[in-house]
């Protein structure tokens, strides 16, 4: 049995992919905190600004993740890297120029969307080909930290970046600077050493390999499991994301009238959270369930699900320190699902499909979020007021407890050796 060697460069690349992520993070909530702002500049209702800057914008990613996934095992995670920045800072810095009519911002959304999506669907890809199945789930604990990074900035940015420029399009074209430099990192990485993955010398056996797992994996119950962990999580989260930023700052009786800078900060103990809980998720499933994902997945649907519907009750938002409180503990528990999926499928399939099945997943699983952005749009324009849609994601949460107890592995590959036969005792440098 042959070892894999993994070099220390293998801490670059996951440098590369959280810079690239929070990019990516940040990029997809830009608009969010300025919904009110957007909505009075373009003479549109906040319902049609959220589906046109937030809805265009998921439904792309999970198109181009599902595609992405498979250009990510044919070029590699980080060459895809480099095309993707450059759709989205493009878009980002196009704002001012197109982004004043609803049609301009629909399209730089779209662009920046298909930008993203192949980021997000890298982290199984890129845990399975640079890193020891002991360290995997490192790798997209980091990936689901930088999401949370990234919006957290974004809240943040621009805010501050509207205050000061009196220009919500101005304020957006700012978070370009982050794909700048992701693009940079990205250049170096293309030229630095290869991936200690093994190559096989029969291209038609390894095609063949490819295609029969590939089989093995789609006919399994487990792998459309957890796909559809991440489309639930994603319908809630992204609502959640999305939306309340939205339901703090505009003014009564529609929102909480805190205004887009105050909510903004409000919103940002919750992303700081989900950070957090992207790791500690992670470190409670390896040590306190030893390595079992249905718990820590469970606690998560659950727990977020609440949290969220608590934040219509008086008691909550009456109090502004038991707002952030109730906000803070929604965002760490968000975090708790998608890592585990994405560790789920670097540790249990074999490397060679793992930016498909990853891509796969989380392409399907987005189209939760454009879910949950439609069905929390349309209930925000018919009535008003962000009540139904903030019930729809308590029950939407706990029907993940249900896709969390049908997440297994495909039997035939645990009863073989994955990953291009590494063995336990892969050296490392």
């Amino acid at each position: 049995m042959k070892n894999l060697i993994y070099t220390k460069y293998r801490w670059f690349i996951l440098l590369v992919l959280f810079v690239v992520g929070t990019a990516q993070g940040i990029t997809l909530i830009a608009p969010s905190p300025l919904v009110g702002e957007i909505s009075k500049s373009l003479g549109v209702s906040l319902g049609q600004v959220t589906a046109i800057t937030m809805g265009s914008f998921t439904f792309c990613v999970a198109i181009s993740a599902i595609l992405g996934g498979s250009l990510i095992d044919k070029f590699g995670s980080i060459r895809i890297w480099v095309v993707c920045l450059c759709m989205m800072g493009i878009g980002l810095i196009l704002t001012p120029v197109v982004g004043g009519t609803i049609n301009g911002l629909m399209v730089l959304r779209i662009i920046e969307g298909l930008g993203a999506g192949p980021i997000m669907a890298s982290s199984s890809a890129v845990a399975a080909i640079w890193f020891p199945t002991n360290e995997r789930g490192i790798v997209t604990a980091v990936q689901g930290m930088t999401l949370g990074l990234g919006i957290a900035l974004g809240f943040i940015i621009v805010p501050g970046a509207f205050q000061s420029t009196g220009s919500w399009q101005s304020a957006m074209s700012s978070l370009s600077i982050l794909c700048v430099v992701g693009l940079i990192l990205s250049l170096i990485a293309v030229f630095g050493p290869k991936s200690p993955t093994i190559k096989d010398d029969n291209a038609s056996q390894v095609n063949s390999l490819i295609g029969s797992d590939m089989k093995i994996a789609l006919a399994s119950p487990g792998t459309w499991a957890a796909t559809a962990c991440i489309f639930l999580l994603s319908w809630t989260n992204q609502a959640f994301n999305d939306m309340t930023p939205g339901y703090l700052a505009v003014a009564a009786p529609t929102g909480l009238d805190f205004g887009p800078v105050t909510a903004g900060q409000l919103m940002v103990g919750a992303q700081f959270a989900n950070i957090i809980g992207a790791v500690l998720g992670g470190v409670i499933m390896e040590k306190i369930f030893k390595g079992k994902i249905k718990p820590v997945m469970i606690i998560g649907f659950v727990l977020s699900g609440i949290l969220t519907f608590a934040l219509k009750l008086s008691g909550v938002h009456s109090s502004q320190s038991t707002l952030v409180i109730v906000l803070t503990l929604a965002g760490f528990f968000y975090a708790f699902v998608n890592p585990q999926v994405m560790a789920f499928i670097s540790k249990k399939y074999p490397e060679h499909i793992t930016g498909k099945i990853g891509g796969m997943a989380l392409g399907i699983g987005i189209f939760g979020g454009t879910t949950g952005v439609a069905v929390g749009s349309y209930f925000l324009h018919t009535t008003n007021l962000y009540m139904m849609s903030i019930n729809v994601i308590l029950v939407v949460s706990l029907i993940g407890i249900i896709a969390a107890l049908l997440v297994n592995p495909p039997k035939e590959f645990s009863n073989k050796t994955i990953n291009n036969k590494e063995s336990d005792n892969s050296v490392n440098y």
